[in-house]
């Protein structure tokens, strides 16, 4: 066990309150003065503050309890002077406009704190935009320039994507989830999304749908792009001339508004939705126009996450295992913290069809 305290060429501040009396008597506590009110030496102290599993019950006892009499907290930032590691990453999110907190988002971040948890890390979830990409002290990219994380995990990336750049160019360990078409050296986790666009067109079709359309969100993100480039290609293959797309259906908003008015103007006999919880907008449409999905009309859509289960009818989808997901993406980060001139790794998840009772 690392001896965080001992030794350091800094002095680790700490602060005891002193009664209730005003902030100013509030006076400084170092480790050296636990160490004095324990009889006991600094080692020891640094072990108990580390958790080390060696020290005997009585003298953990005995020191943890003048730590917690006097007050005194490991000062975070001291350490990480120290070992030259904050135990710190950063998740950049796309704004989307303000509408980034999806379910998606919110079931892969969950998953990224679970594991960043697990090995004693914490995380910063950051909003950014490749659109308009500026250093700002109240984003994550100010931890970034001021070495105050470890690495970074980046979501939602477009051709050219400025952040990638940045972290490059600051020598940041970072994993892309989704796709970096632009650079050959860095490290990603994606969804085979043309693979998904292909195999969502080709399971409606085998299911006996022929008028289905596609409904995507924002066309400048990379992931969007293959799916379109699956699709077509299958409609493409079996003559299905009249199957459209339609891009920036970016929430269960807009798919509900969207859905309205292409129904009504066109014979339809599906719809396939990049993502599942814009099928819920879609479903709302659906039954208000009368239609019952399943039975006279077909919805597909991709991400498989929690409630794609539990709507009425459960939600064929396209499931990318998020948890495989997020893992294979931490521990390509984790290897490049631990050594940076580890080789980019890039890695493709294969799609695979969820059959429940929409189609």
């Amino acid at each position: 066990m690392t001896d965080l305290y001992e030794n350091a060429n800094i002095e680790v501040e700490i602060y005891a309150n002193v009664g209730k009396k005003d902030v100013l008597t509030m006076k400084k506590v170092t480790i050296k003065d636990v160490a004095k009110q324990c009889n006991t030496s600094v080692r020891t102290v640094s072990r108990v503050v580390n958790k080390d599993p060696n020290v005997k019950k009585e003298t953990r006892e005995k020191v943890q309890k003048a730590i917690d009499e006097m007050g005194f907290q490991a000062n975070a930032i001291a350490r990480s002077l120290k070992d030259k590691k904050t135990n710190q990453i950063v998740a950049f999110v796309d704004r989307h406009q303000g509408l980034y907190w999806g379910a998606f988002h919110n079931e892969v971040l969950q998953e990224l704190h679970k594991l960043a948890k697990d090995q004693s890390m914490r995380m910063v979830i950051s909003s950014s935009s490749a659109d308009s990409f500026e250093e700002d002290e109240n984003d994550g990219f100010y931890l970034v320039k001021h070495s105050l994380c470890d690495g970074a995990v980046m979501f939602d990336t477009k051709p050219g994507d400025q952040r990638i750049d940045y972290l490059k160019k600051h020598n940041v360990p970072f994993v892309i989830v989704g796709k970096d078409s632009a650079n050959y050296d860095t490290p990603f986790v994606d969804l085979d999304n043309k693979y998904a666009g292909y195999l969502g067109a080709k399971h409606m079709y085998d299911k006996g749908y022929r008028k289905f359309d596609f409904l995507l969100g924002d066309s400048a993100f990379n992931v969007n792009q293959d799916r379109l480039e699956g699709f077509n290609q299958f409609c493409e293959e079996k003559g299905l001339e009249e199957n459209a797309t339609h891009f920036d259906v970016s929430s269960m908003e807009t798919a509900y508004h969207l859905t309205k008015e292409i129904v009504k103007n066109k014979e339809l006999d599906g719809l396939f939705v990049s993502g599942d919880e814009r099928a819920l907008g879609v479903y709302r449409a659906l039954n208000e126009l009368g239609y019952t999905i399943g039975k006279n009309f077909g919805v597909m859509s991709i991400d498989n996450v929690r409630m794609s289960e539990y709507i009425y009818p459960p939600l064929t989808t396209i499931d990318q295992s998020i948890p495989d997901f997020i893992e294979q993406a931490f521990d390509i980060l984790m290897d490049q913290i631990k050594d940076k001139k580890t080789v980019a790794k890039r890695i493709f998840i294969t799609p695979e069809v969820v059959e429940r009772e929409s189609l």
